[in-house]
């Protein structure tokens, strides 16, 4: 009996030896792989001068940016410039993302790919086919929502091909009048002070909580509304793609 006992025991702890052996190789396994990602996000990561960004202390979606915050001028070619404060705060992935790539050219030449009136404008990859682009870590970073940001008109939001799948793209809300039917096809309950900001300034309710906000225009409205009126087509490379090339000429990140 006392055989039968150890002979189990022995057993046991041969499997107990050989999942301990597992467990190591699966860790070594994970810390390899998480070695190897922190590498590659270093050497992309790299190629990019990093920039001082200034935030604002209090998040305040609409108005004009405090003296000395960081902001960013999009010069569009043939059609004027848009100006947008960002909230480092809420959104900071998000935020030294789209300031690192801008500060460092990579939107300079690149088109709106998309425009859809009443709706928004989107650009920020640099096929131009709405399938590229590439965030400055070299891989795909989480969704940043706050009760603070929503997608009202003029909002700067991340493009994503779903949860947490953010790069390098980005659009415009464009959408100018709210109705309640708009309101009510929010994916999350609005407050009252919420339905009120999308009913004065205009916006597109549908998209809230789905896309991170991490800027807000405060000039070139006027510019806004121009790109959204391009015509557009529709083929197997790109939808509601504008006849004419919209071209970003400059993108200037300066202190406010």
């Amino acid at each position: 009996m006392k055989k039968k006992l150890i002979a189990g025991g022995l057993v046991l702890t041969m499997f107990a030896l050989a999942g301990c052996q597992t467990a190591k190789k699966q860790d070594k396994t994970e810390k390899a792989k998480t070695t190897a990602e922190t590498s590659t996000e270093a050497k992309v990561l790299s190629k990019y001068k990093e920039i001082k960004i200034n935030g604002a202390k209090k998040t305040v979606q609409i108005g004009e940016p405090s003296k000395g915050e960081t902001v960013a001028e999009v010069k569009v070619k043939g059609y004027g410039t848009m100006k947008f404060k960002f909230f480092l705060k809420d959104s900071p992935l998000a935020v030294k993302n789209f300031l690192t790539l801008a500060a460092n050219d990579y939107y300079d030449g690149i088109i709106f790919h998309r425009v859809i009136k009443d709706f928004m404008i989107q650009g920020g990859d640099p096929t131009g086919t709405g399938k590229g682009g590439q965030s400055i870590w070299g891989k795909e970073f989480k969704n940043e929502t706050s009760d603070s940001l929503i997608p009202l008109r003029g909002a700067l939001c991340m493009a994503n091909a779903g949860p947490d799948t953010n790069g390098s793209q980005f659009f415009v809300v464009q959408n100018r009048e709210v109705t309640d039917e708009m309101l009510d096809s929010s994916p999350v309950e609005l407050t009252g002070d919420q339905r009120k900001l999308f009913k004065d300034q205009g916006g597109y309710p549908s998209l809230t909580g789905d896309y991170t906000v991490f800027g807000q225009l405060y000039d070139g409205y006027d510019v806004l509304d121009k790109i959204a009126q391009a015509q557009t087509v529709s083929d197997t490379k790109a939808e509601n793609k504008p006849k004419k090339d919209i071209v970003i000429e400059k993108i200037t990140v300066k202190n406010y």
